[in-house]
C-alpha cells in the first residue's frame, strides 16, 4: 500500500444536488436517551477517556471541547442536514455548552467548504470589522496577560476593546449557500440547552474563578454569572442562559439582522458606548461576511486549500507547508522519531506563524538579499524557494494572544465537506464585563491593535484562523480544522505526517505536539538558537543529545505550560466509502460518524 493510500483515500459517493428539505427535529427532548446520555457524561472531560477510531458511510462530525455539539452535528445530519447544516448547528451548540467563555455569538469565524454539486473550495471570512470611529487604535488599553489583574478596568476605556462581530452574519451566509434544513432548526440544540441548563464542569468552575471580578464589573455582568441559582457557579451546578436563549430564538426567527439592525445590535451599541467606545449602528448595518476564493498551494501532490488572502492564517499554513516541501522535510522521518525533521519543521512553523506580526522585518530582510517577493505572496512556490536557505537567520517579533476557539469538521452522505474555526478571540469571557442579552462581549481589539493601525477604520481586521481541505485529483480527502495557541503547529504537523511521512492520522495526532515558543530573544540571542520547546517526556535522551550537538537548544515544558502553548485540531477523512475520524486521549477533539 503507497504512502498515500495508507493516509486515506478517495471520497466514492456520488454527487447529489442540495435542496430545501423538510423541517427537522433536532431537539435534545427527542435525542435517542442512550446517546443523550452519553453526549452529556462525556460533555465534563477535556479531552477524551480513550483513544479510537470512528466511522459510518453516512457523516462524519468531528468538533473540540464539546460531545453535545458533536451530537447535534450528527442529528442534523442525520435528518437530512448537510455539513453546512451540521457545522452551523455544531457551532451554535459549542456556544451554548461553553457558556460563551471561548466562543461566543458575537465572535467571528473562518469557514473553508467543499461544495459536492458544483467540485469546487470556496472560503468565508466572518472576522471582525473595527469601528468606524475608531482612529487611533494605538491607544486602545491593552489587554493584561492571562487573568491578571486589569489596569485598564478603572479608567472607563473598555468600550474601545470591542469590535463588529461577525460570526452570526457567518452563520447565515453558510446557511443560505449551502444549508438544506431551515435555518431556525439549526438552532434547536443550543437553545434547548440554554433554556434547560448546562451543568458546570469543573473547567467552567475555574473560568469562573479567575473571571468573576471581570464578569462582575458590569450589573448586566453579574447577572450573567449568577445564572446557576444566583450564586456563582460550582462544580456539578446547572448553567440556565435564559437571556441567551432569548437572542437565539430572536436570530433564529428574524435571521442574522437581529444581531445587527435590530433589538441586539442596537443594545449592544448602547453598551459599548456607555463604555466609552467608538461603536455605531452604521457599523453594524454595513457589516458583511465576505465569501472569496481560498488560497490553494499543493504539497507532494495534493491540493491543500485554505482561506482567502484577507486573512493571515491562510498564508500562515500554506508558507509552511510550501516550505517543509522545499526543504524535503516529508522525505525525513516523522517529526517524533528524526530529530532532523524535528529541528526543520519547527524552524518553519516558528517563521510561519509569526510572519505576519514581522512584516516589516521580513520586507527588509528580502530585500537585503536581493529578494524581490513581497509578504503578499507567501503562500507561494517562488517564496518558498527564495526564502527557505535562510528560515533559521530570519529575525521575527512573539506573536501576541491570539485567546480561544473551537473548530469544527464535517463530511455530509453527498460528500460536502465544511471545515469552521470559531472564536471569541479573547481569553475567556474576556476584561470588558458586558454582556447583552446573554452574550458576553470580546476585548479583542486589546490584543490586535497592531493589526489595527494597518487597516482603514471599519475594515476587516484580519486574523490567524486557517481550516484547510486537502483535495487529491479534484475529490476530497481530508479536512483540518485546528485551534489554540500553536494552530499553524498543529494543522502542518497533521499534514506532513499524513501526506508527506504516510503515516495514519491516529499515529499523527496522538504524536507530541509542536509547540510555538512565544517568549521574547534574550539579548544575544538570535531566532536561530530560539530554544524549541518539547512536552517533558516526549522525547529520549538520545533525541534531545543529537538536537543538542546539532546546535540546537530545547527547553522541557511541563504539562500545564503545554496545555497553554498547543494547538489542538479535529480532523475527518474519506476511506472507500466511509468517513472517518479519530479521537485521542489528551486532545480535546471528539468525533461521531453513523
Amino acid at each position: 500500500m503507497t504512502a498515500r493510500s495508507r493516509g486515506f483515500a478517495l471520497l466514492g459517493v456520488a454527487l447529489m444536488s442540495v435542496h430545501p428539505g423538510l423541517p427537522a427535529d433536532l431537539s435534545p427532548a427527542n435525542w435517542a436517551p442512550a446517546e443523550k446520555a452519553r453526549a452529556e457524561a462525556e460533555q465534563g472531560f477535556v479531552s477524551p477517556a480513550n483513544s479510537r477510531a470512528v466511522e459510518g458511510a453516512n457523516g462524519l462530525v468531528a468538533a473540540t471541547t464539546s460531545p453535545i455539539a458533536v451530537q447535534a452535528g450528527i442529528e442534523a445530519l442525520r435528518q437530512g442536514g448537510t455539513a453546512a447544516d451540521a457545522a452551523a448547528t455544531v457551532a451554535l451548540t459549542q456556544i451554548t455548552t461553553a457558556l460563551g467563555s471561548y466562543v461566543s455569538a458575537a465572535g467571528v469565524l473562518q469557514l473553508v467548504y467543499y461544495d459536492a454539486a458544483s467540485g469546487k473550495v470556496v472560503s468565508l471570512n466572518a472576522g471582525w470589522n473595527s469601528w468606524i470611529g475608531e482612529t487611533n487604535p494605538g491607544t486602545i488599553p491593552p489587554n493584561p496577560p492571562g487573568f491578571a489583574e486589569d489596569p485598564a478596568a478603572s479608567r472607563e476605556a473598555i468600550g474601545r476593546r470591542t469590535l463588529v462581530p461577525g460570526f452570526m452574519a457567518g452563520i447565515e451566509a453558510m446557511h443560505k449557500r449551502f444549508g438544506r434544513l431551515p435555518f431556525a432548526d439549526v438552532f434547536q440544540p443550543a437553545t434547548w440547552y440554554a433554556e434547560n441548563g448546562v451543568t458546570v464542569t469543573a473547567l467552567h468552575a475555574a473560568y469562573f474563578r479567575l473571571r468573576e471580578k471581570a464578569l462582575s464589573r458590569t450589573e448586566e455582568g453579574r447577572q450573567f454569572l449568577h445564572q446557576a441559582d444566583g450564586h456563582a457557579p460550582r462544580v456539578g451546578d446547572r448553567f440556565v442562559q435564559t437571556e441567551l436563549a432569548k437572542t437565539l430564538r430572536g436570530v433564529a426567527r428574524d435571521g442574522a439582522a437581529y444581531m445587527y439592525t435590530g433589538p441586539w445590535g442596537q443594545r449592544y451599541v448602547d453598551a459599548v458606548n456607555r463604555e466609552s467606545g467608538k461603536a455605531s449602528m452604521e457599523d453594524m448595518r454595513r457589516y458583511r461576511p465576505t465569501w472569496e476564493e481560498p488560497l490553494h498551494s499543493t504539497f507532494g501532490g495534493y491540493d491543500i486549500f485554505a482561506p482567502g488572502a484577507s486573512t493571515d492564517g491562510g498564508f500562515a499554513v500554506l508558507e509552511a507547508m510550501n516550505l517543509a516541501e522545499e526543504r524535503k522535510t516529508q522525505a525525513m522521518g516523522p517529526y517524533w522519531k528524526d530529530w532532523r525533521a524535528f529541528r526543520d519543521l519547527t524552524s518553519i512553523l516558528q517563521f510561519a506563524q509569526n510572519g505576519a506580526f514581522m512584516e516589516p522585518q521580513l520586507n527588509a530582510f528580502t530585500q537585503r538579499r536581493g529578494i524581490v517577493l513581497n509578504p503578499a505572496e507567501r503562500a507561494t512556490k517562488p517564496w518558498a524557494r527564495a526564502v527557505a536557505p535562510f528560515i533559521d537567520e530570519m529575525s521575527g517579533e512573539s506573536p501576541r494572544e491570539t485567546g480561544h476557539s473551537d473548530s469544527i469538521v464535517v463530511i455530509d452522505r453527498w460528500g460536502n465537506v465544511a471545515a469552521l474555526v470559531h472564536s471569541i478571540n479573547s481569553v475567556v469571557w474576556g476584561t470588558t464585563g458586558i454582556v447583552v442579552e446573554g452574550v458576553p462581549i470580546s476585548d479583542a481589539a486589546g490584543i490586535n491593535q497592531f493589526r489595527l493601525a494597518r487597516m482603514k477604520p471599519g475594515g476587516r481586521v484580519r486574523d490567524d484562523m486557517g481550516p484547510v481541505i486537502v483535495m487529491n485529483q479534484a475529490k476530497p480527502a481530508l479536512a483540518v480544522a485546528s485551534i489554540g495557541a500553536s494552530l499553524t503547529f498543529e494543522t502542518a504537523r497533521l499534514l506532513v505526517g499524513i501526506l508527506g511521512n504516510g503515516q495514519d492520522a491516529a499515529t499523527v495526532m496522538a504524536a507530541p505536539p509542536l509547540l510555538n515558543n512565544y517568549q521574547p530573544l534574550k539579548p544575544g540571542e538570535t531566532p536561530a538558537r530560539r530554544a524549541r520547546l518539547i512536552p517533558a517526556g516526549a522525547y529520549d535522551a538520545g533525541f534531545i543529545a543529537d538536537l543538542g550537538a546539532a546546535g540546537v537548544r530545547v527547553r522541557v515544558m511541563n504539562a500545564t505550560e503545554v496545555n497553554g502553548l498547543r494547538g489542538t485540531a479535529v480532523l475527518g477523512s474519506v476511506e472507500g466509502k466511509m468517513r472517518r475520524g479519530v479521537e485521542t486521549s489528551g486532545v480535546a477533539g471528539f468525533a461521531t460518524a453513523y
